[in-house]
Parts: structure tokens; C-alpha cells; sequence
């Protein structure tokens, strides 16, 4: 869901509590990069049960669209997340992210020109968020929420096409703004284009530069500067599309988008310890946490097919279901996946779990409903 308390990260703003340096493939040269270790592909497990408990009568495929397999099938949400009037003229170009704030049930999209984009009313109402016009001018491609308890949640975003990464508060009225990383790699000035950021530990954002010379690094939230350590590399990947923190281990996982890879750093190591391979093909942009369970889009699936988007449970490390939008549910415009997150509401029986994605080329956003599925 792209979110996390601070009490969980170990640090509130104000009381800025500093990393001790990273040992290992940390460096400030782009003379040295990361070895990952050899992928280990993951098997593919259909599960009958699942983390919320399924009442009322079971669904038959063959009457509503449903795509996944076992527990974990879905079914499309008729008219949730509208795109407001006057952001339909850049829809199709939509190349951004999602993320959740379960203070509010508000979800943000970040779209190209046109800056956030809010739902709210279980997803059938929408707005053009309105704030600082840094949002608008670029392209908000990833983002993370972090939520302080007694404060408005923290934002993070990262803009490709500016160069630039922002942070701000939900009231989006002002942001903090850093551009281009110093020294190492990125003495020359060159080829910076972070896709992708992720609120960690003890006042830390790690922004990866996706679309530039492939590392990720760390950050101070406050004040908004890079530390000057540097990981990854293209040895790693070609393009390590998206960053995501994991609360439960601590760890880092990169989306490595070619190669089909989700990469899991240690932050406390300075290393990557372990590279899960999805199904060949699988062109993977960012994964999205809730508990035990990994949500991965990606671009492109299997031998040029549509995009999919798979659900992995970490804890066993197993592929439990495939997720099909455009071949199966209908969204002409889901040929590629370009993010997507886990949207849960309700509490005890009355939880409900969605998950929301947006595509690229064509863009669009859409919401899917798990449902109790024959």
C-alpha cells in the first residue's frame, strides 16, 4: 500500500535520527557496482485461503469477469477511480504511480502534467489536487506516504522528466525539492532521471534513478539532501525501475524491470541478498507490500503478452496468483502495468481487500475487488 507509520521506520521529522554509514557495495565511485547473487525463480502455488476471511456466496466465473487463481481472484470495480474532467486530455499519456492514505481512504495518482490526482468516496469521487506547482510541471512517476501520527503524512515523489525528487505533506501547499545527486557516478551532471522512492528507517528516502545510470541511494528527509553513497549499477540492472521498503525485514526491494527481478538489499549489510526471478518476460516496474503479501506490475508478461500483475507471498516465496486486466477483465487500455498497490478497508469480516493499477501506454487507472470466486 506504499505505506508505513514513522513510529514502525524509528523516526519522526524534528528528531532526525542519522544511519550509521553502509559497509559493503556502498561507494561513491561509478567504478564499482553491485554483483547480485544468481536469481532463484519462483514456483507458482495456488492457495486456497488467504489473510481475510471470504463470507457470503461464492461467485461463478462464468457470470462476472473474474481473473486470478484460487483465493486470490478479482473482479473489476464498475466506475471506481473517474478521471476528472479536465485531466482526460493527458490520459493516454499517463506514465505515474498510486498511493493509499488509510487516515482519509484517500488515494493519490500521480499524473503526468497534471500533478495528483485524489479519489475518495471508496473510490468514486475524484479531484485534481491542487498544492505547489513543482507537482504539475513534470512527471510524478513513483511515490511512497508515510504516515506520523498527530501529522499530516509525509509524500515523496520522484519526477523523471524534471530530474527532481519532491517532499511534502498531504496538504501538497509547498515542496521540498532535490535534484541531481553529488559526486561519484553523478560528477559529471549526467544522466540522472530517478523513477522511483521509498521511505525507509531513521529519517531516510531512497530514490533510484531508474531511467538514468541505474543506482539507488540514500537521503535526509530533513533537510532534503543526498548522503553521497551509491548502490546497484547497471551490473545490477539495466533499470531499476522501483524501490520499495519492507517494514517486516528491513530490507530494500528494487524492481529490476528487464531482467524480470526483484532484488532484496539489506540496508544494514550494504548488499543484496537475494534476487527473485519472476516468469521470463515478466518486465517487472515496482512491487507494493501489505503483510506477508508482494504485488508486482509489470509492463510487459510473458513472450510480449499484456501486462500482469502477480501476487507473491514473501514468507514462502511462491507466485500465488497471476492477474490479467486486459486479457481477462476487460481494460483495453491494461496492455502495460505500470504500478500498482493494495487498497484494504474495513476492519475484521467487514475487510475488504482491492487492488488498484494504473498503465502506461495507453494510460489509465483501474480498481479490482478480490472476490470469494468459484
Amino acid at each position: 500500500m506504499k505505506l508505513l507509520s514513522s513510529a514502525a521506520r524509528g523516526w519522526t521529522l524534528g528528531t532526525v535520527l542519522a544511519l550509521a554509514p553502509l559497509s559493503g557495495q556502498a561507494h561513491e565511485s561509478s567504478h564499482h557496482h553491485d554483483h547480485p547473487p544468481t536469481a532463484k525463480p519462483l514456483p507458482f502455488v495456488v492457495d486456497s485461503t488467504g489473510p481475510v476471511k471470504q463470507t457470503g456466496k461464492k461467485v461463478k466465473r462464468s457470470d462476472i469477469p473474474v481473473s486470478g487463481q484460487g483465493y486470490w481472484a478479482f473482479t473489476p470495480v464498475v466506475g471506481a477511480m473517474p478521471v476528472p474532467v479536465q485531466a482526460l486530455p493527458v490520459l493516454k499519456g499517463a506514465h505515474g504511480t498510486l498511493i493509499v492514505d488509510p487516515s482519509k481512504d484517500v488515494v493519490y495518482w500521480g499524473l503526468e502534467n497534471v500533478g495528483f490526482v485524489g479519489f475518495s468516496n471508496r473510490l468514486m469521487s475524484s479531484w485534481v489536487v491542487e498544492g505547489d506547482p513543482a507537482f504539475k510541471k513534470g512527471n510524478l512517476h513513483g511515490a511512497d506516504i508515510l504516515m506520523r501520527p498527530g501529522k499530516s503524512p509525509l509524500v515523496a515523489a520522484a519526477d523523471n522528466a524534471e530530474g527532481e525528487v519532491y517532499v511534502s505533506d498531504t496538504t501538497f501547499a509547498k515542496a521540498d525539492k532535490v535534484k541531481l545527486p553529488p559526486g561519484g557516478p553523478y560528477a559529471d551532471g549526467k544522466g540522472y532521471a530517478p523513477t522511483d522512492v521509498a521511505f525507509g528507517e531513521s529519517g531516510t528516502l531512497w530514490v533510484t534513478d531508474g531511467y538514468g545510470k541505474a543506482y539507488f541511494m540514500d537521503a535526509d528527509v530533513e533537510p532534503l539532501k543526498f548522503r553521497g553513497k551509491y548502490h546497484g549499477g547497471k551490473s545490477m540492472s539495466q533499470t531499476p525501475h522501483g524501490i520499495t521498503f519492507d517494514p517486516a525485514t528491513r530490507n530494500l526491494l528494487v524492481s529490476a524491470r528487464p531482467e524480470a527481478q526483484v532484488h532484496h538489499f539489506s540496508v544494514k549489510e550494504g548488499k543484496i541478498l537475494e534476487v527473485q526471478g519472476l516468469p521470463a518476460g515478466s518486465t517487472v516496474c515496482d512491487v507494493d507490500i501489505w503483510g506477508n503479501y508482494v504485488l508486482a506490475a509489470c509492463l510487459d508478461g510473458p513472450k510480449g503478452t499484456p501486462g500482469p500483475l502477480y501476487v507473491i507471498d514473501s514468507k514462502r516465496k511462491v507466485v500465488v496468483s497471476t492477474i490479467k486486466p486486459k486479457e481477462e477483465l476487460g481494460y483495453a487500455f491494461a496492455q502495460h502495468m505500470h504500478d500498482a498497490c493494495w487498497y484494504v478497508t474495513g476492519k475484521g469480516d467487514k475487510r475488504e481487500v482491492y487492488i488498484l493499477f494504473t498503465s502506461w501506454n495507453p494510460g489509465g487507472v483501474g480498481a479490482l475487488k478480490l472476490v470469494n470466486a468459484e
